[in-house]
């Protein structure tokens, strides 16, 4: 089956045609290849700052620089069929856009999210990306949809953005007779920037969800996701500009009140000042420093149930870390998807061995000097129940050699569990053109660290990665090895003594007048060997997919797997998995409706033989949003595993709910709940953003054991939680 459908993918491929559609403007002809526009914002007086309630009617906007060049890069190149301009001024504080949307049809536009940092990425709307420092690589985003609700978030190339972080800005939006118009303000003390640059990189695009249309201002290439800067346009002009005494004070006081429904019962009442300050030494370069550091609004972790035999990767969720996060990224594309030997994992830093240890002071230095990207972090951890304090240290630098190449180092220092003195230190070269052979792009990532530690011996990991990201065409090799005793404390490593082959490519087809925007197919292959050259996995998989033009898409694939297990392992409710060479061969199915849709989902099938058995998943997700008031997402998965050492049916469940009370008010709720460890989590949360530097928080939690199906007799309380927060942020 497999051969057959390689074979009959390899004769579409040659009979299909290569379809092209390249737009041009009035007069000479665009090439989108080298296509850089740039712009300069009309300066202001403060006096002339406009309102921020969506009416473009404030004189200033009459003044401000105009864009009225967009191009429809989705589904295909081509003029915009619809109007899109945008406004921009800036005077001593802060950054202003304004924006118009035509439409033809009004009441089709899509607006239905109002909380702050929600999926706005779902609804009709504007993103205005900033890259202060033009590395290219990474910046600051920002979204604002129709009706002016906004999400702010940091971007890092070849990583998906972190969307937890927050910044002070502004924004409203109105619905109008001929389409929708919404007003941004940017306050240049909420990003780090040198006023000195001679440019920064800037990214417009305008999303058109109910039309499943893409319309840029730049980076006018379907290759490019909406994330990536290297073809970023040029925003100039930004001169003297106030950024304060660089002086930035946030207070918070957290009240908490907590059960633990153990016997015997014990309630506590708490309550917990925390301040962070920040300050910026120079525009460019900012310290921040927190004490009794609050996490109390970091949202659940999606539940995982490791159904392998090796451990899993929690992304980061908390405040702190993710503030200019992208100053200590390591390795470019190499860890993307990847994080095997990854030498810096903030997750490290107060939690350990699943305990939450609190974090009494941490500081943080980041921004450029001098042209060198700097990330300096120290921290100093409380005590845990088993833990002693800790002082843990990473420093990470960067600097451009050249217009297409950087260099970077890094080094960490300290290990939460205090049983080590260990000590890493790496470096990295990342290689990008952003036109190889006159039309393509291309990059290449590598990267060497070692770790010393007072309990192994000194060991290292070595890797490289060259991606080809291109529409047509894609593909991608990648090789690391990762040392037996490679242990980087504050890290990430799940898989030591290994030996690590990639190598994938994708042929992606753009029909013309049908109802597809695009088909693709290709295949990902990968071999992981022991050091000692003993494979211990090896995946082939095919693959195909579509996507309509409505957004909706079908994937499918077939694989077929060998894994050499050569150390026993259990699966959950401690099935035994022997030693031994297993064929895990199977294929999968993914079905998902447009999710800008009110009502839509996902559901994904795979059947595989298993370790000597057999395994099949079912995945399925719901979204409703019938209004912009409310919005549940539920999702459910089952995977049936039936292996000679017994049989296990894991499950996971959870909802998420929203209510949208205002563009400044929420309430949401996260509810989890698996079969494996029995346990049942709530999270719910208020926020109000009273101002953009004011905030009331409230949550409640609640965390159960459910021993059987049998609900009512069996729910047992664990603990519950409830916390207010009232924080307010000065600046000087």
């Amino acid at each position: 089956m497999t051969r057959y459908f390689a074979f009959v993918l390899l004769l579409v491929s040659t009979v299909a045609p290569l379809n092209r559609s390249y737009a041009e403007p009035d007069g000479e002809p665009v090439n989108f290849k080298t296509y850089r526009p740039s712009v300069s914002p009309i300066r202001i007086n403060t006096s002339q700052a406009p309102i921020i309630d969506g009416d473009l009617s404030d004189p200033v906007w009459d003044m401000a620089t105009q864009i009225v060049d967009f191009y429809q890069v989705e589904p295909f190149i081509a003029p915009p069929t619809v109007e899109t301009k945008v406004y921009m001024a800036f005077d001593e504080n802060a950054l202003y856009i304004g924006v118009f949307a035509a439409e033809d049809r009004p009441e089709d536009i899509y607006a239905t999210v109002m909380e702050r940092d929600g999926d706005v990425w779902r609804d009709d709307m504007i993103r205005v990306y900033i890259d202060p420092f033009a590395t290219g690589i990474s910046g600051f985003g920002f979204d604002v949809n129709a009706i002016g609700a906004r999400a702010d978030r940091l971007v890092q190339d070849g990583r998906r953005p972190i969307d937890e972080w927050d910044t002070i800005w502004n924004s409203s939006g109105q619905i109008l007779e001929n389409g929708w118009s919404v007003e941004i303000e940017i306050p240049f003390r909420s990003i780090s920037f040198d006023p000195e640059a001679d440019g920064w990189g800037l990214i417009l695009t305008r999303e058109r969800a109910h039309k499943a249309e893409e319309i840029r201002w730049a980076g006018i290439d379907q290759s490019l996701d909406t994330f990536n800067f290297s073809r970023a346009g040029r925003l100039e002009g930004i001169r003297d500009v106030n950024q304060g005494r660089g002086l930035e004070i946030t207070l918070q006081g957290t009240g908490s009140v907590a059960r633990d429904w153990n016997r015997p019962r014990r309630d506590s009442v708490n309550f917990e000042p925390s301040v962070d300050a920040l300050y910026r030494f120079t525009p460019s370069l900012a310290g921040l420093i927190t004490f009794n550091s609050d996490f109390s609004d970091t949202p659940l972790d999606n539940r995982q149930i490791n159904t392998g035999r090796f451990s899993l990767f929690f992304p980061e969720s908390r405040d702190f870390f993710l503030q200019d996060a992208a100053f200590f990224e390591f390795g470019g594309r190499a860890f993307s998807r990847a994080p095997n030997a990854r030498p810096f994992f903030s997750r490290r830093i107060g939690i350990v061995n699943g305990e939450s240890v609190p974090i009494e002071t941490g500081i943080k230095l980041s921004g450029e000097l001098k042209g060198i990207e700097l990330g300096l972090l120290t921290a100093r951890m409380g005590e845990g129940s088993e833990i002693d304090r800790q002082t843990l240290s990473v420093a990470r630098a960067a600097v451009d050699i050249s217009a297409e190449s950087r260099l970077g180092i890094i080094a960490t220092n300290g290990d939460p569990t205090g049983q080590s003195d260990n000590t890493l230190l790496g470096f990295d070269y990342l290689y990008r053109s952003p036109s190889i052979f006159g039309k393509s792009r291309l990059q290449a990532d590598i990267y060497y660290q070692q770790t010393f530690s007072s309990t192994v011996p000194d060991d290292d990991t070595f890797g490289i990665r060259i991606d080809y990201p291109n529409d047509v065409w894609r593909w991608k090799l990648a090789a690391r090895e990762v040392g037996e005793n490679f242990t980087p404390a504050l890290g990430f490593v799940n898989r030591p003594g290994s030996r690590d082959y990639t190598a994938d490519w994708q042929r992606r087809f753009r029909p013309q007048n049908t109802a597809i925007t695009w088909w693709q197919f290709g295949s990902e292959h990968r071999l992981i060997t022991a050091l000692d050259g003993e494979t211990e996995t090896r995946t082939n998989k095919l693959k195909a997919g579509l996507q309509t033009r409505q957004a909706d898409s079908v994937w499918i694939s077939t694989f077929a797997t060998v894994e050499n297990v050569r150390t026993p392992f259990t699966l959950p409710n401690e099935i035994p998995v022997p030693t031994g060479t297993y064929n895990n061969d199977g294929a999968s199915l993914s079905l998902t409706s447009s999710m800008t849709r009110p009502y839509g989902g996902q559901i994904r099938l795979e059947q595989k033989q298993f370790f000597g058995g057999d395994s099949t998943a079912l995945e399925l997700r719901l979204n409703a949003r019938p209004n912009r008031n409310f919005d549940i997402s539920a999702a459910f998965s089952r995977t049936d595993i039936n292996v000679p050492g017994g049989d296990v049916s894991v499950q996971v469940g959870s909802v998420d709910a929203v209510v949208n009370l205002s563009p400044k008010l929420s309430i949401s709720t996260q509810t989890q709940y698996d079969n494996i460890s029995n346990s049942l989590s709530f999270f719910g949360r208020m926020r109000w953003e009273v101002r953009p530097e004011t905030e009331v928080f409230l949550s409640v939690g609640h965390g159960a054991i459910i021993d059987d199906s049998d609900f009512g007799r069996n729910f047992r309380s664990i603990q519950s939680q409830a916390i207010f927060r009232l924080s307010n942020t000065y600046r000087f």
